[in-house]
């Protein structure tokens, strides 16, 4: 999925600009002159606190381009990114502003601009960096907005150590599995960080209600296991860290995957942990992984994550469909500029769980931190995590699911690997 995008990336100034104000890329697609005229099927946003995506869905598959524009003072403009759909015509009355406004962007305007080219302009507010790309399930061209360094507002340092950057990532693709970081983080009081306000920490159980997830031999729901989980580790960060946290379900209850991170992004939560239960129909397969949002291409992940997409993908007018499509699942990722954060907290909370429990219990096995493309993890403008802590299929952890004692070492466990990345000296501000 990733190979098959051709992006650009530009920086966008209100006080310097790159020197050719018509920076511009022509992206191939399957789009031509020959073909009835694609359209414009909606323009849509998601804004967080640092980052702006503006979407394009269309009609069919086009080709694009896109440039940017100085501010333009005698006009009264100001600095702009446009994108140039080929093929394309406005509906009538489609022509105009979309109301689409935030820190970074002023308005959304669209116009014809030749007969065969339909021109989006974004009118900015602040110093941008700009990466325009396009997605073809469905087709639709993205445009992400973060602040540039320039207007980045500047924000108190919390603690010397916390000042260093996080790690870059690679610029290819990790693997698919990624080594748990070995790591022995200094102690330090994790609720005396000088802060405005306390760490907040969403907890998701998930599934519920009309979605059971996986279920195992014995009758166990993964929605039931991950819920009563996900309650005692809540208790713990509170007493312990002293934290605010917050869970996106706290009964027995439907939440689409969109409402939980939502519900994330609205509370400006520091921290998202998702906790599921996995299944197979290999029965032997056992084991304990953590996963961070990133498209991939292994077909073990994909497997799993239309699992844990599946009812969110299958609902429509509250019946469930037999036909999901799997281009779906690889959804558009939010979080880019969070990922470094996300591998070192699935790296902590992986091996927090996995030492919890070995000591205790016989025949643990960690299957290590991987990447999936899970939708309860796209759009989260904080460090997030999905945690699988074992299969209800498999006849051993299947029956230690079901119990209570169990399920206390692994809330015990994910308690642990939270407080290890919090106390580890690589974590950046945290948001």
């Amino acid at each position: 999925m990733e190979d098959s995008r051709r992006a650009g990336l530009v920086a966008v100034g209100v006080g310097r600009y790159l020197a050719a104000a018509a920076l511009f890329t022509w992206v191939a697609g399957s789009a031509g002159l020959g073909h009835a005229a694609a359209r414009i099927e909606r323009i849509r946003s998601a804004a967080g606190k640092d980052y702006t995506r503006i979407v394009i869905d269309l009609s069919r598959k086009t080709s694009f381009g896109y440039a940017t524009l100085p501010p333009d003072s005698r006009r009264g403009l100001p600095p702009r990114l446009y994108v140039d759909l080929r093929g394309v015509r406005l509906d009538r009355g489609r022509a105009g502003a979309v109301p689409i406004s935030d820190a970074r962007v002023q308005r959304v305007r669209t116009g014809q601009f030749s007969a065969t080219t339909a021109r989006v302009v974004v009118d900015l507010a602040v110093p941008v960096v700009a990466k325009v790309f396009a997605l073809e399930t469905p087709p639709r061209i993205v445009i992400d907005l973060t602040a540039a360094p320039q207007a980045t507002p500047s924000r108190p340092v919390q603690e010397a150590s916390r000042s260093r950057a996080a790690p870059k990532t690679a610029a290819h693709s990790p693997p698919a599995t990624t080594a748990a970081p070995k790591v022995q983080p200094r102690k330090k009081q994790v609720a005396a960080i000088p802060r405005a306000r306390k760490l907040r920490v969403v907890i998701d159980p998930g599934h519920g209600g009309k979605d059971p997830g996986a279920r195992g031999p014995r009758g166990l729901a993964e929605k039931n296991a991950a819920f009563d989980i996900a309650r005692r580790l809540r208790d713990k960060l509170a007493r312990r860290l002293g934290v605010e946290v917050f869970m996106t379900r706290t009964d027995d209850r439907f939440v689409p995957l969109e409402k939980r991170k939502d519900f994330a992004n609205r509370l400006d939560a520091d921290l998202f942990v998702s906790i599921h239960a996995n299944a197979s129909k290999n029965r032997r397969l056992h084991g304990i992984e953590t996963y961070y949002l990133k498209n991939t291409n292994d077909r073990a992940t994909l497997r799993l994550a239309k699992l844990e997409n599946g009812v969110d993908l299958l609902m429509k007018d509250e019946d469930v469909s037999t036909d999901a499509d799997l281009p779906y699942i690889l959804s558009d990722m939010v979080q880019g500029q969070k990922e470094a954060d996300s591998i070192l907290l699935a790296g902590h909370v992986q091996t927090g769980l996995v030492e919890h429990l070995r000591p205790r219990y016989r025949g643990v096995e960690s299957l290590g931190v991987k990447q999936g493309p899970f939708l309860v993890l796209d759009g989260t403008y904080m460090p997030a995590v999905l945690v699988e802590v074992g299969f209800v299929t498999n006849s051993l952890e299947g029956r230690r699911l079901g119990a209570s004692a169990y399920r206390e070492a692994v809330a015990e466990g994910l308690y642990e690997g939270i407080k290890r990345y919090l106390e580890d000296d690589r974590v950046g501000q945290l948001r």
